[in-house]
């Protein structure tokens, strides 16, 4: 592990962290110092740190955190971040409401301490960065990789306790712009101005037309020929995995489910099935669990009652085994993709994945493991560790968001999810079976409709910075407007207002229900 210490974009010391031998850097200049060590050295941990937090690195965290070398982390002992949180108007994903409490996934670098593998690094050009402050650069390497194979974290335990905070300092807008413009398409600046415009009162021209001759488009490093293997000790060959499968009506789509899993290559320890069907009195339907044999156990309820929530929370109360595989029950998939897919995660150190999905007809596309901004509840693997401390929000029941949402609970624990696109899922769409009940949501019959559904706009305000809600708020009233009758703006606008302010109500109202 190489050490860069600095102060005012300077390098004030540059040493080999475990021999303590000092390592002749080429200049002060701290930009040029980090590329060059990068090229110097192969395979090796670079890290940065604050002159003034040298004595307070943790060293016993260190192998923990870069536990494989595409690992980016960094931790913010500012009040603020370097890229205004105006990129939120832009960017929905859950890498910008960070939570320092925990090791949590984000491109959102700070300077005063963090670290890199030399191999990546080596894979960016120092003349794609001319000008740039060196926490721009962190900023920029970490957004260009994550969407190529790079894992990047806020994380606290680079540090010991009892820290000392170094001087704030107020993000750029015109640093905000310019990263806008080299690392998302063009329209994203227009509008990040209109949205400042809109509300905050806030005419942000000057940095905005800046951008546009200070700024090129940055491509995304390659970094998939790079070797994988994490440092934690996972053993494959001992772990077992239990299958989750809530259904309503799909008896057929069900049987082929559980004939693709007996076919597993890792086959399962029990399949965990949550029979739902509204209609009192009715009885199960799935005669063939128990006429036909299967090469596991598997646990059966029927319940009078629908929902996804409540079916998978009954089904992980059930769970035995190290890993959950959540299963939809109308997907086909090959007979190895369990221990392929535990394979992966195994590799990067993962306790939770979700497995690409695919419809008919969709083109397969093979990618590195990413680090995902989103959780498929029908198509996910996750450990028994996390599974035993969270449930599905029963707020989101009989709606969209509860997915995304159970993935937030996921990253607040400290842990990551990956995404794997080399084993597939074929997700059929099966509709579901006919009742002669269906469930009503309590606004149905409002005068004031919500929009967007209050489900959605829980997850928002569960989950989202004020500027990404503000950013979900505009990009809803633009798209929503070419999908409806009233071609009167000022009219429309006035309507949508009082829809949004009504999905917030039932939002809120949502939340204490089950609070």
């Amino acid at each position: 592990m190489i050490v860069i210490l600095h102060k005012d974009e300077k390098v004030v010391n540059v040493f080999n962290y475990k021999s303590k031998e000092e390592i002749q850097a080429i200049s002060r200049n701290l930009v040029e110092v980090f590329f060059d060590i990068g090229k110097r050295y192969k395979n090796t941990l670079i890290v940065w740190c604050l002159e003034d937090l040298k004595d307070f690195i943790n060293e016993s965290e260190i192998n923990n955190i870069f536990h494989h070398e595409l690992i980016m982390a960094s931790f913010n002992t500012r009040h603020s971040n370097y890229i205004d949180e105006r990129v939120g108007y832009i960017e929905s994903n859950p890498f910008l409401n960070v939570n320092e409490s925990v090791m949590y996934p984000t491109w959102l670098m700070s300077s005063c301490i963090g670290g890199v593998n030399s191999d990546v690094l080596s894979r960016y050009n120092q003349s794609d960065y001319k000008k740039e402050s060196f926490s721009y650069i962190l900023n920029s390497i970490a957004k260009r990789g994550i969407a190529n194979g790079l894992f990047c974290y806020s994380a606290p335990k680079l540090l010991i306790k009892n820290i000392t905070v170094p001087k704030v300092f107020k993000p750029s807008k015109y640093e905000l712009f310019k990263f806008i413009k080299e690392h998302y398409r063009c329209r994203w600046a227009f509008l990040t101005l209109f949205n400042s415009l809109i509300y905050e009162k806030r005419l942000l021209a000057l940095p905005f037309l800046r951008s546009f001759f200070t700024s090129k488009k940055l491509d995304k490093p390659y970094l998939t020929d790079l070797k994988i293997a994490s440092n934690k000790n996972i053993n494959t060959r001992e772990s077992s995995i239990d299958v989750i499968i809530p259904t309503i009506g799909r008896k057929a789509y069900l049987h082929d489910v559980l004939k693709d899993l007996a076919n597993q290559t890792l086959l399962p320890k029990n399949v965990i099935i949550i029979e739902q069907n509204p209609d009192i009195g009715s009885k199960s339907d799935l005669d063939y669990l128990q006429n036909e044999s299967w090469p596991f156990n598997i646990k059966h309820t029927f319940v009078n009652k629908t929902g996804a929530c409540n079916a998978r929370n009954m089904a992980l109360e059930q769970i035995e085994s190290d890993w959950v595989f959540m299963a939809d029950d109308d997907i086909r998939f090959e007979k190895d993709i369990v221990e392929i897919a535990l394979n992966e995660m195994f590799a990067y150190g993962l306790n939770a994945a979700t497995l690409s999905c695919l419809r008919k007809g969709d083109i397969k596309i093979k990618k590195p493991m990413l680090q995902w901004n989103t959780f498929g509840s029908g198509c996910s693997i996750v450990s028994k560790n996390i599974v035993e401390r969270i449930s599905f929000d029963m707020a989101f029941e009989h709606g969209f968001g509860e997915d995304g949402d159970y993935g937030m609970q996921i990253r607040n624990l400290g842990e990551d999810i990956g995404y794997i696109s080399k084993c597939s899922l074929l997700h059929l769409k099966a509709p579901i079976g006919g009742f002669r009940t269906k469930f009503r949501q309590p606004w149905e019959d409002d005068k004031v409709q919500p929009k967007p559904s209050p489900t959605v706009m829980l997850y928002s305000l569960k989950n989202h910075t004020k500027q990404q809600l503000l950013g979900y708020k505009t990009l809803l009233f633009i798209k929503f407007f070419n999908k409806q009758n009233n071609n009167n703006f000022f009219t429309y606008f006035f309507k949508m207002k009082k829809r949004w302010k009504r999905s917030i109500y039932w939002a809120n109202k949502l939340k204490n229900s089950v609070s």
